[in-house]
C-alpha cells in the first residue's frame, strides 16, 4: 500500500541516511514516553487512593441513611414497613450517633459514638474485620475505639472511659451523671478522618449516653448497587412521600431526609476528585516541556532541509504537502513516545510495591506504609485515564510542528534552492 506523500516524507526524515535511526528522535521520543509513563502512574496511584477510600466508606458505613430533619429521633418500624418490598434493597440496620466528650488526663476530647444491633450490623456493614484487639462491643457499657482516638486518649481493651454527651449534663427534671463504659476492643479502618474520632457501642448503650428512651436518629440502608445510589435515594423519598400522602398519622415522614454516602462524604470525595485533577494538570505541563523537544528538532531539522524543500516546491508538491509533513513528524513521534510511555506507566503502576522497595534501599522513608496505612500502595489504571493522557500528548506533539510548517510554508523556491 502507497503511503500519502507527507507521511512517506516525515519516516524518511526520521531516518538518516548514516544509521537505521537518529540518536536527536530516539531521545525526543524518550522524553515523550517518560511523561507519559509518569503522568499514567501518578493517576494510576490516585485512581487507587479514590477507590481504597471509596471502599472504606461502604464498608464500615451503609450505602443509604434515613434520618430527621435536626436532631431527632423518631422509629424505625414505620419507615420499614413503607419500604417494605422495594427491589435493590439488602439489608437495614438502626443506628444512634452523636458527639461525646471525655477529659482524661485532664485534656477535653471529642469524639462520635455510634450505637448499633450488632447483629442487623452484619448485614450493612463489615466492621468486624477492622478489629485488631479485643471484640466487637456485644454487652450494655461497652464500646469499641479506633486506633488513632484510643491512642489519644492512652486506652485500652479493659480500660474504664467516662464518657459525656450534652444530654447527659441536663435534662428537663434531673442531672444525669456521664456514663462508664468499658473499652472492648480497638478498630482501624485506615482513614484519618474516622480513625480519629469513632467510637462504636450497643444500642442500648448510646440510648443512656444520649438520654433516650426508644427510637433510632438514623436508619441505614444497604442496596445492590452502591455506585447508582442517587437513583434508588429518590425512590425511596417518593416511596416515604406516598405514605405521609396516603395516611396522616405518617406525616412526620415528610420531616426525614434520605442521604447517599456520597453526600454523607462529599467532603472527602470532592477534596479526592480535585487532588487528582490538579496532579493531572501540573502533570501535563511535563509532556508539555518533553513535546517541546519534539519542536526543537523539527526546526533543526526544517534549516537543515532548506535545499530539499525548495527542490519539492520547485517540482511543483503543495504547500499543504510540505507543511503536513511537519504535523506528520511529530505525531510519528508522538505515537511512538505514547505507546512506549504507557507500557512503562501500566508495568511500573503493576509493579509499584517492587519499585518502592528499590527506591527504599536510597530513602527508607519513602511513601512509608506506616504513615500511609496501607500494606501495598494502592493503583488501578483505567482506560479511560490512559487515552485522556494519550489524546492530550498526541495534540501537543501535532502541534509541535507548527512552527517549522510555518516557516517551510513561507520558504519560496528560488531562496531556498540557493541556500547554502
Amino acid at each position: 500500500m502507497q503511503l500519502p506523500f507527507s507521511l512517506y516524507l516525515a519516516f524518511k526524515y526520521l531516518k538518516p541516511k548514516r544509521s537505521m535511526v537518529s540518536v536527536i528522535t530516539v531521545l525526543t521520543m524518550m522524553g515523550i514516553m517518560l511523561g507519559v509513563a509518569v503522568l499514567i502512574v501518578v493517576l494510576s496511584v490516585m485512581t487507587g487512593f479514590d477507590d481504597v477510600h471509596k471502599e472504606h466508606m461502604m464498608k464500615l458505613d451503609s450505602h443509604i441513611q434515613v434520618s430527621l430533619r435536626g436532631d431527632g429521633n423518631y422509629p424505625a418500624e414505620p419507615v420499614l414497613e413503607a419500604l417494605k418490598g422495594m427491589p435493590g434493597l439488602k439489608a437495614s440496620a438502626p443506628s444512634v450517633e452523636g458527639f461525646v466528650i471525655m477529659t482524661p488526663n485532664g485534656q477535653t476530647v471529642t469524639a462520635v459514638l455510634r450505637g448499633i444491633d450488632p447483629e442487623l450490623e452484619k448485614g450493612i456493614s463489615d466492621v468486624e474485620s477492622y478489629m485488631t484487639e479485643g471484640v466487637l462491643p456485644l454487652d450494655d457499657e461497652t464500646v469499641a475505639v479506633a486506633d488513632r482516638l484510643a491512642m489519644q486518649l492512652g486506652t485500652f481493651v479493659g480500660d474504664k472511659l467516662t464518657v459525656w454527651s450534652s444530654q447527659c449534663l441536663v435534662s428537663e427534671d434531673e442531672i444525669r451523671l456521664p456514663e462508664e463504659l468499658t473499652v472492648s476492643g480497638i478498630f482501624s479502618v485506615g482513614m484519618y478522618e474516622i480513625d480519629s474520632k469513632l467510637m462504636i457501642s450497643s444500642l442500648p448503650t448510646a440510648r443512656d449516653v444520649f438520654a433516650m428512651e426508644q427510637g433510632v436518629q438514623t436508619l441505614r440502608l444497604l442496596v445492590e448497587e452502591p455506585f447508582a445510589v442517587e437513583k434508588k435515594a429518590v425512590e425511596i423519598r417518593e416511596r416515604l412521600a406516598a405514605a405521609a400522602r396516603a395516611d396522616a398519622k405518617w406525616s412526620w415522614f415528610r420531616y426525614l431526609q434520605v442521604r447517599t454516602w456520597m453526600d454523607i462524604n462529599q467532603a472527602m470525595l470532592s477534596t479526592l476528585a480535585v487532588e487528582k485533577n490538579m496532579m493531572f494538570i501540573l502533570l501535563c505541563g511535563i509532556s508539555l516541556v518533553a513535546t517541546m523537544s519534539v519542536t526543537n528538532t523539527l526546526i533543526t531539522m526544517c534549516v537543515q532541509k532548506t535545499h530539499e524543500i525548495g527542490l519539492l516546491k520547485a517540482l511543483g508538491f503543495s504547500n499543504g504537502q510540505i507543511v503536513g509533513t511537519f504535523f506528520m513528524l511529530g505525531s510519528v513521534q508522538g505515537i511512538f513516545g505514547c505507546l512506549f510511555g504507557v507500557a512503562m506507566g501500566m508495568w511500573v503502576s503493576a509493579n509499584l510495591d517492587a519499585v518502592l522497595n528499590f527506591l527504599r534501599i536510597f530513602n527508607p522513608s519513602l511513601m512509608s506504609p506506616e504513615f500511609y496505612m496501607f500494606t501495598e500502595m494502592p493503583s488501578r489504571t483505567t482506560l479511560s485515564d490512559s487515552l485522556s493522557v494519550c489524546v492530550i500528548v498526541m495534540v501537543f506533539s501535532t502541534l509541535a510542528g507548527a512552527l517549522p510548517a510555518w516557516r517551510a510554508a513561507r520558504m519560496e523556491p528560488v531562496d531556498a534552492l540557493r541556500h547554502e
